[in-house]
């Protein structure tokens, strides 16, 4: 057990020296790489075998971080797959010699097609170093591990290359975390900078609404049809006047011997906690307000419902629980 360990702990180290090697050798080659992808209508990247996965990575990350990017196996290029390429086109080819024949075939035929190519490889005197507009030359250093045969450490310093890319080329777009939510709306960051209060509230036919001088009765057969946990109790106007919740049922039960016989209105002046004070108007909010803040509201008001309003008429109503459904939480 403890060899295996020790083989474990050695690979980790022996990848982290490389990444440590490789930053240090990062220089102006890598700078004008990047204002080559700038200009590029789309990047296409390419590698063989332990390269094209990392090269599929590569891709992704462009992608999803705003500069248009896809990967193009090289064997499948040369049997119609260059159809996508034009004159606009940067292509990112990887390969630890540098002399992967299929990879170097396809760079060359991208040269007839495209634009420029940025070589990322081990090879300093290598072909694809030779075609290469712009070369970023990994560290000459072994693969890690006890044969040293399997890719690895390439493999991190290739991975490596095409995150400092991306970052480049996002932090030179100006591209923001609004930014990043489009591409990524399904995904936590996403929907904690896109969901709205609309998007999440109960509305229409959902909506508990009372009117103030409706009985006692519709109030309670309202809460529990809509199975909200309140009424939202409105004025003729239909402006809102206050809410009425469980816990103002509970209250009312306790202090009134004859509850059906009050209005919506007369309900809520007499279930308050303190019977002195006025109709507590709920916190309102508009539906455009982002959800993110509606949880910030709720958790600093230590409140579960949120009314949503336009012009003083509610039109909805959100829960805490809803947004915690929705992962915001």
């Amino acid at each position: 057990m403890s060899e295996i360990l020790d083989i474990a702990r050695r690979v980790i180290a022996d990848e982290a020296a490389a990444l440590s090697q490789l930053a240090d050798g990062v220089g102006e080659s890598l700078a004008a790489a990047v204002e080559s992808l700038l200009k590029a209508r789309q990047i296409i990247v390419s590698g063989l075998g332990k390269s094209g996965v990392i090269a599929q990575k590569i891709a992704a990350s462009l992608t999803s971080t705003g500069a248009p990017a896809v990967y193009l196996h090289p064997v499948e290029a040369l049997h119609g797959d260059l159809g996508i390429v034009t004159r606009d086109d940067c292509l990112i080819a990887l390969s630890r010699s540098g002399a992967t024949e299929e990879v170097l075939r396809f760079a060359t035929h991208f040269r007839r097609l495209g634009g420029p190519i940025l070589g990322v490889t081990q090879g300093r005197e290598s072909k694809l170093a030779e075609i290469s507009q712009h070369t970023l030359l990994l560290p000459d250093l072994p693969e890690a591990g006890p044969l040293a045969l399997a890719p690895t450490t390439s493999c991190v310093m290739m991975l490596a290359v095409g995150d400092a890319l991306a970052m480049a080329l996002l932090h030179a777009r100006g591209f923001r975390p609004s930014d990043f939510a489009q591409f990524h709306p399904e995904g936590s960051l996403g929907r904690r900078l896109l969901l709205r209060a609309e998007d999440l509230m109960h509305q229409g036919a959902e909506l508990p609404i009372v009117r103030a001088e409706d009985t006692f009765e519709s109030l309670l057969v309202e809460m529990t049809d809509k199975r909200l946990g309140l009424a939202l109790v409105v004025q003729p106007d239909g402006v809102l006047l206050g809410t009425f919740t469980d816990g103002d049922l509970r209250r009312i039960f306790q202090r009134v011997d004859t509850p059906r016989r009050l209005s919506a209105r007369e309900a809520c002046e007499r279930s308050r906690r303190d019977t002195a004070d006025p109709v507590v108007r709920v916190s309102a909010i508009e539906p455009h307000t982002p959800a993110v803040e509606c949880l910030r509201m709720m958790q600093d008001s230590q409140i579960t419902h949120l009314v949503v309003e336009q012009e003083g008429r509610p039109v909805g109503l959100l829960r805490l629980m809803d947004l915690i459904a929705a992962g915001l939480a």
